[in-house]
């Protein structure tokens, strides 16, 4: 096995470690902490302007949107003045989801501290960029 295979499994690994806490069982999905912290700290924003936030298609943000709203984290309404446009909100349901998942977030934070120095920590969180930069940049050229 290559080094960049051996990195590959490690971090593979390291995901479905990850993928395994607690948090996991809100249903969420990939990316629904920094989701509903973005709706939490912006207010009646429109589904457009959290798209564009989140780098998704609007039409993909909805799907996710409607589903959670199904499970009562969010509020949708439509805008008085465009009703072509949703108002999202947190619901108080959702605002507990996210102290959840924040504790949590906070909790791993500790474990990590206590396997990792602050140094290999800022060389993991370095390379960790580097490596989502470079892919990213990848995925763009072959779009």
């Amino acid at each position: 096995m290559n080094k960049e295979a051996m990195m590959l499994a490690a971090l593979d690994r390291v995901m479905r470690t990850l993928k395994r806490r607690p948090a996991g069982k809100q249903r969420l999905g990939r990316g629904g902490y920094r989701l509903l912290k973005l709706i939490s700290e912006q207010p009646n924003s429109p589904t457009r302007v959290l798209a564009e936030r989140l780098g998704m298609r609007t039409s993909s943000l909805n799907e996710r949107l409607v589903r959670m709203e199904a499970e009562g984290v969010i509020t949708r309404e439509r805008d008085a003045k465009d009703q072509r446009v949703f108002l999202v909100n947190i619901a108080p349901a959702g605002e507990a989801v996210l102290e959840t998942l924040r504790l949590e977030r906070e909790a791993m934070s500790q474990v990590i501290e206590e396997i990792l120095t602050e140094e290999e920590i800022d060389k993991m969180t370095e390379l960790a960029d580097k490596l989502s930069r470079g892919l990213k940049e990848v995925a763009d050229k072959a779009d």
